[in-house]
């Protein structure tokens, strides 16, 4: 198994902001590599990429079918089309329908892909994408993140993932992007080790709770 972790990132094209604050908490060499999908429409896709790319020193690229997926490099979804995981190659295909849940489908293949060392991440957004891919990444022993719905302009994703309870982390983003920092320089981590859970919470001081994650 490859030893960077490959982090799978579903948010809404419709709030960059999340993603472009998890970008900026990550260093210039964060030893993963991020794969950012978003139900976006072709006009939209410059427009994405110029945004995330001033939020970070880290190379943003649309992806295409067949690219390997290199450590410190970030990854975005192509308008109308579904990414999934071969091995270290990123698949890229056309959709067939309307209905796009492109955070379950990338989810669910790192799970089966990467077992422990898939890591998912569910940001701000409508609907519940991500929910079921959460579920398949924790299953396998992966490492799971939501964002805190308080801090999302549209908390319905997070609060999906979170409510299947496989939700290993909740933070905001970038207390997710620093996180994964620390995750990554940590991978002698064994499987399933138990490790510290911050929950945020408004109406209390933030506290502790127990969970586990994979090793990467």
């Amino acid at each position: 198994m490859e030893s960077f972790p490959i982090v799978a990132v579903a948010s809404d094209a419709d709030d960059l902001e999340a993603v472009c604050e998890l970008l900026s908490a990550l260093p210039a060499e964060s030893s993963i590599t991020l794969i950012v999908v978003q139900p976006l429409n072709s006009g939209r896709e410059k427009l994405v990429a110029e945004a995330f790319a001033k939020r970070t020193s880290l190379p943003v690229m649309h992806a295409h079918d067949g690219v390997v997926a290199e450590q410190d490099h970030i990854y975005l979804i192509p308008a109308n089309t579904t990414l999934t995981m071969n091995g270290r190659y990123i698949r890229v295909t056309p959709n067939a329908s309307k209905l796009r849940h492109p955070g379950d489908i990338l989810f669910t293949s790192l799970a089966e892909e990467r077992g422990d060392s898939a890591i998912g991440v569910v940001l701000s957004g409508g609907g519940s994408d991500g929910a079921l891919g959460i579920q398949a990444i924790k299953h396998s022993g992966g490492t799971t993140f939501a964002q805190y719905p308080g801090s999302a302009r549209f908390p319905s994703m997070p609060i999906s993932a979170i409510e299947t309870g496989c939700a290993s982390f909740v933070l905001r983003p970038n207390e997710i992007g620093h996180e994964l920092t620390r995750l990554s320089r940590h991978a002698a981590l064994g499987a399933g080790a138990t490790r510290s859970v911050l929950v945020i919470d408004d109406k209390a001081e933030p506290r502790l709770g127990i969970g586990t994650a994979g090793a990467f």
